[in-house]
């Protein structure tokens, strides 16, 4: 599947990097709050259930461009 995005045609909003984790070898980058909300009504739940259910997916080729999906955690009491 092939996904062209017209980045003229897009949000912007500005975030800053945080490097955490052992010897700062985890970055991460913020994803914008409507985004969360928005896909977690699509899926009927609030924001911090999709936040404990889904995991965010980068998709890249190189480093010009950028694109999160969101995938289902599995979870053995569900």
């Amino acid at each position: 599947m092939s996904t062209s995005i017209e980045i003229g045609a897009s949000y912007k909003k500005r975030y800053g990097l945080n490097v955490v984790g052992k010897d700062g070898v985890t970055t991460t980058v913020a994803i914008p709050p409507e985004v969360i909300d928005r896909k977690a009504e699509e899926v009927g739940l609030n924001a911090e259930e999709f936040i404990g259910r889904y995991k965010a997916i980068t998709h890249y080729d190189n480093f010009d461009g950028v694109f999160y999906t969101f995938e289902r955690v599995a979870c053995g009491d569900e």
